[in-house]
Formats: C-alpha cells, sequence, structure tokens
C-alpha cells in the first residue's frame, strides 16, 4: 500500500468515528489555544517593554540607593519603597568629572496628600532641577501645558492618571492644586507613556528648591533619592557606569562587598527585564501544556479504543499481505490528523483571544514563529500519543486478530 492509500485508509477511519474523534480533538485546542494566547502575552510584553526602553535610548544611567545584590531596579519605584536613602548631593558632585558623563542629575522623592476641589489622594511627588527636562525630555513628554523652567515657583507637572481620573473633575492647565497646606499651579500633563523608568501617570513633579520646601526637616537638606546620568555622544554607558561604580566605592569609602548603591544601564536593565518575561513565559506555556498532555492523553486513549475495535481488520489487513510498519503508519497517521486538526483550530482560537487581548490593550504579539511551533507542537504530540497504540496493533499477530470477536 502507499502513503496516500494509508493516508485515506486513516481518515476514513476517522469519519466512521466523527464524534468520538472531534472530542478527542477538542483537548489539543483547548491546549493549542492556551499555548499560543498566552505565550503571545508573554511576548507582547516583552517587545513593549523593549520598545518603551528603546524609545528612551540608551546613553542614560541611573544610580539608586541599596546593595546591588537585593531586589531593585533603575525606576522610580525602586527607591519610592525605600524608608531612607544613602545618596546625597555630594555623590553627584563626585562623579560629574568621570569620563563619558555629559550631564547628572539629581532627584527626591517622596508621598504626599494631594487636595483638588474638595477631594483628597496620595501620591508620589518628586523634585528634580528643570535642567533633567533638557536632557531627559523623552522621559518626561508632555500632552499639555509645558516642563517646568528654572525661573518657576510653586508649579507643578502631574501625571496624566492624576489629571483624568484621581478626581470627580478633570485637573487642566492653569488649575491650582493643594500639596500639604500649599498651593501649586499646574503648567503641564504628563503624556500617557512618558517612558519606563518614571512611571509619571501618577506622579507630581516640581523643582527641587520646592520639592525641598515641602520636605522641610524630615530629611537632610543634601539626601537624594536618585542620580542620573547623560552620558556623552559616543560613550558607551556600561563603561561609563563601571567608571561610576569606581568613583563612588572610592567616594562612600565602600567595596564591592558592602557596595551600598546600585548603577543601572538601559542595557542591564532590559536584561533583567528579559529574563523576567522569559521566566513568565515559559511558566505561561507550561500552564497551556497541562492542557496539551490532557489531550495527548485523549488521543491515546481514542487509539487504544481504536485498536481494540479494528483488531479483526487489522488481522485482515496482515492477511492480504500488511506489513507491520503499515499497520504503524496507519495509526501514526491518523493521531497526527487529529493532532493537526486540535492544532489549527486551536491556533485560530489562540490568535483570535490574543487580538482581542490587544483591542483591550493587553499587549500580545503573534508571531509566525510561535504559530508554526504550536502547529509542529500538536502534530508531534498526536502522533506521540499514538505510538505505543500504533505498535500495539502492528505487532498483532494475524491469527489473533482474526479469531477475535
Amino acid at each position: 500500500m502507499s502513503h496516500l492509500d494509508l493516508a485515506h485508509y486513516a481518515l476514513s477511519a476517522m469519519r466512521h468515528r466523527e464524534l468520538r474523534s472531534w472530542l478527542t480533538v477538542l483537548g489539543i485546542v483547548v491546549g493549542i489555544a492556551a499555548i499560543v494566547a498566552l505565550i503571545s502575552v508573554g511576548q507582547g510584553v516583552q517587545s513593549y517593554i523593549n520598545g518603551q526602553l528603546s524609545s528612551l535610548g540608551s546613553d542614560f544611567i541611573t544610580i539608586s540607593a541599596g546593595s546591588p545584590k537585593s531586589a531593585g531596579g533603575m525606576g522610580m519605584g525602586s527607591f519610592m519603597a525605600a524608608t531612607s536613602t544613602a545618596l546625597t548631593t555630594n555623590d553627584a558632585d563626585a562623579i560629574r568629572g568621570v569620563g563619558g558623563v555629559k550631564a547628572v542629575h539629581t532627584v527626591v522623592a517622596l508621598r504626599g496628600d494631594l487636595s483638588y476641589r474638595g477631594d483628597n489622594i496620595t501620591t508620589s511627588v518628586v523634585g528634580a532641577d528643570p535642567g533633567i527636562f533638557d536632557d531627559f525630555g523623552a522621559m518626561f513628554k508632555v500632552r499639555e501645558g509645558r516642563v517646568l523652567s528654572t525661573s518657576d515657583s510653586h508649579t507643578v507637572v502631574i501625571g496624566n492618571q492624576i489629571a483624568d481620573d484621581s478626581f470627580k473633575t478633570k485637573i487642566t492647565v492653569g488649575r491650582p492644586i493643594e500639596l500639604g497646606n500649599t498651593t501649586y499651579r499646574v503648567v503641564g500633563i504628563f503624556d500617557t507613556s512618558s517612558g519606563s523608568v518614571f512611571s509619571t501617570g501618577s506622579m507630581v513633579v516640581m523643582t527641587a528648591a520646592d520639592a525641598r520646601a515641602f520636605m522641610g526637616n524630615s530629611r537632610p537638606p543634601n539626601a537624594v533619592d536618585m542620580i542620573l546620568v547623560k552620558t556623552q555622544p559616543g560613550a558607551n554607558p556600561d563603561d561609563v557606569a563601571n567608571e561610576l561604580t569606581l568613583r563612588l566605592r572610592n567616594v562612600r569609602h565602600v567595596n564591592e562587598d558592602n557596595q551600598d548603591f546600585r548603577v543601572s544601564t538601559a542595557s542591564s536593565f532590559m536584561s533583567r527585564i528579559n529574563t523576567i518575561t522569559a521566566v513568565v513565559s515559559l511558566f505561561l506555556g507550561g500552564i497551556a501544556a497541562i492542557a496539551i498532555i490532557v489531550g495527548g492523553i485523549g488521543i491515546a486513549n481514542t487509539m487504544f479504543m481504536s485498536v481494540t475495535e479494528r483488531t479483526r481488520e487489522i488481522g485482515v489487513m496482515k492477511a492480504v499481505g500488511a506489513k507491520e510498519r503499515d499497520i504503524m503508519e496507519v495509526f501514526l497517521i491518523e493521531s497526527g490528523l487529529l493532532g493537526l486538526i486540535g492544532g489549527v483550530v486551536g491556533i485560530i482560537i489562540g490568535s483570535g483571544l490574543s487580538i482581542a487581548l490587544n483591542s483591550l490593550g493587553v499587549p500580545a504579539l503573534l508571531t509566525p514563529q510561535l504559530l508554526l511551533f504550536a502547529l509542529v507542537f500538536s502534530i508531534v504530540s498526536g502522533m506521540l500519543s499514538g505510538l505505543f497504540p500504533a505498535q500495539l496493533a502492528a505487532r498483532l499477530e494475524p491469527v489473533t486478530a482474526l479469531s477475535a470477536e
């Protein structure tokens, strides 16, 4: 018998058990749809974060308090959670002369009570020198109004979430708000995607002088929460980061073992993000693989039943000259077709789920590689699930098979 004849025979056998075949396929459909949807979300999140970092460029370095061995990133959240700071303006002054450094800016941060038209919230308040907007404009894009200038006093730029969602009435440019017991005028509202390092959506930014006045005596006058470094054009940020680390160790009288600050570059942060998203994608894929295993068990069960029901049929095939490999090929084709059909339907459903999630704002990325992997995985899973039943059918003795009731 030719391979085409064997495939036609397998299709005919599946048509005679149409309901059972579709119920068996269902397990593969669920597993493949889950794999496509979940892994596409993992890839989408990774692509979105990398895109955000790429839009900022790679010519910046952040320095924050804390051991580099402890959990912590280069973003605002990594030091907003700290109860105290170990960085000072002296540290910033010490690194200004390091080769490859173009500009150095300090940032202070705290929590504050914000009031607007009788409503109150607690939010992040950040103080920075207005020059930071010139050197790091990509991180602080505004959708309305303007950024701070050196002549500003008692003025702020607020995040879009604060402006749009935090109060009953939206805050617009020019409106007064209250922080503590002081009134500030809103001169700008940050755009939605202002960067990955500074999550500006729920942030109020004011000048460093206003921020220190707002803090009063709660913090040392030279304390800072982050130092943001702009590198010279053509300089390698990773090399500059190494030089900054050595300089600060010397200034702060620490070594590698007791270092109390973290120096992060865009590439190091991206590497950590890629590692995290890869683990998440693997975890999500593992969950989806459980459904595939269940589907594979269903295929194996169906094929075992098929062998039992078709024992005499197998005997007849062997009696007319079919070889063991022919019998085995029939059952492998049948189980592979179950996997193929389940894979195709699962890919269609999973792709639809990914598109729907994208429309809801959840980043999901469908790639040809993912779809091809899902299809091949479903076929291989189906064939592996049918391998043992196929071997069992192929090893039946013709006399025993023909005598079966």
